[in-house]
């Protein structure tokens, strides 16, 4: 009986043992499941965190990005002020805008006037009993206004300004003459004080008065006659408003009677020929004549310019003829381009070129300094061209 209630005491005290395995088992188990549930919970909520960090980061990325982009526009609108604030800076400044149309306005008046510089003298109706040339011989003869200097010379204290003029009648009596072929009554009529008067009122100008054929728009068109300012006069044909076609123009000189004769060599300056532009182009001959006792003695003057011209100047080959005070003359010839004679040697010990052959003596030269060689032609002649 002992030894089985020392047994049961044995069993007794194995299944305690057991019983505490088993807690201690389940216990560490609910340890472990308490911390694996705690460590997920940390997890999760590291989870939740990083995530709300990454949306806010991308948040403030948004944002940034759509302050820069605002930013950007502004900067746009920035730029665009300054366009518009130059707009309205204009529009507001009208007298600006005004003073600087003047000269654009200018510029069109004087191209208008370059256009048409012709005043158009109109007919008169009727006929005068006397002509202008009767009336001076008629003067003349009765010692009213007796000249008693040649009539190249201006009379001493002469007014021109105050010598009165009939525009329609002049013109038309030079137009006559001119038209019958007789210069010497136009050249007597050049040199009275009506017509000198007349042509000093177109001083500083490349106005002249017209006398002839127009077209609708009452421009020279056809056959007419032009007085210009210096003493200048064309008649001939005319197209468009300018002189183009076959015509004649001639400066009449006058001078004081105190001018010394080295000043005062010229009587008349003449070209005859092709126009085009309101300017000798083609074929053509330009003529001088002389007072010949201002003349140098043993001095040749060139005389006749005969050959083609471009633009008013000399352009291929010329002929020239000059002049003495004892009435000979020579013949010589060269060649032009644009208005610069061609050199035929080289230069001499003062500079000068040979540029134009005697004819009948290649050894013989006129010779020209090159910065005097330039602009060879019809000098002197007012155009609206030039």
């Amino acid at each position: 009986m002992k030894r089985r209630n020392e047994g049961i005491t044995d069993m007794k005290d194995n299944n305690k043992a057991k019983l505490l395995t088993v807690g201690i088992a389940v216990v560490l188990i609910l340890i472990v499941c308490g911390i694996s549930v705690i460590i997920y919970a940390l997890n999760k909520r590291n989870s939740q965190d990083t995530n709300t960090m990454l949306q806010e980061d991308i948040m403030e990325y948004a944002n940034a990005s759509q302050q820069q982009s605002v930013t950007a526009q502004d900067i746009e609108k920035q730029d665009s002020i300054p366009k518009e604030t130059e707009e309205l800076e204009e529009a507001e400044k009208p007298e600006e805008a005004e003073k600087n149309e003047e000269p654009e306005k200018q510029e069109e008046e004087e191209i208008t006037a370059k256009e048409e510089p012709a005043v158009v003298v109109e007919e008169q109706e009727g006929s005068q009993e006397q002509s202008i040339m009767e009336e001076e011989a008629d003067k003349q003869g009765s010692g009213e206004e007796q000249k008693k200097t040649a009539k190249w010379q201006k009379e001493a204290g002469e007014n021109l300004a105050a010598v009165e003029i009939d525009l329609p009648r002049q013109m038309s009596e030079m137009k006559g003459y001119w038209e019958a072929g007789n210069m010497a009554a136009v050249e007597d009529l050049a040199y009275l004080p009506r017509y000198r008067a007349a042509s000093e009122k177109l001083s500083g100008t490349t106005k002249y008065y017209y006398y002839g054929d127009t077209d609708e728009s009452k421009r020279p068109n056809g056959m007419g006659l032009a007085m210009y300012t210096d003493n200048q006069y064309y008649y001939g044909e005319w197209k468009n408003g300018v002189r183009s076609g076959n015509g004649m123009w001639i400066k009449f000189y006058a001078y004081d009677q105190n001018a010394k004769a080295k000043d005062s060599i010229y009587l008349q300056h003449s070209y005859s020929g092709t126009w085009a532009n309101d300017l000798p182009n083609g074929d053509g001959a330009e003529h001088y004549d002389f007072i010949d006792e201002n003349l140098e003695v043993n001095v040749g003057y060139n005389r006749n310019f005969i050959g083609n011209f471009k633009n008013g100047l000399y352009h291929g080959e010329i002929y020239i003829t000059n002049y003495y005070s004892d009435g000979n003359s020579k013949e010589w010839n060269g060649t032009a381009k644009d208005g610069v004679w061609q050199t035929m040697g080289e230069k001499d010990s003062k500079g000068q070129y040979p540029v134009i052959v005697e004819a009948t003596n290649v050894d013989n030269y006129q010779w020209m300094a090159e910065k005097a060689n330039k602009n060879q032609g019809v000098d002197g002649l007012i155009s609206a061209a030039k």
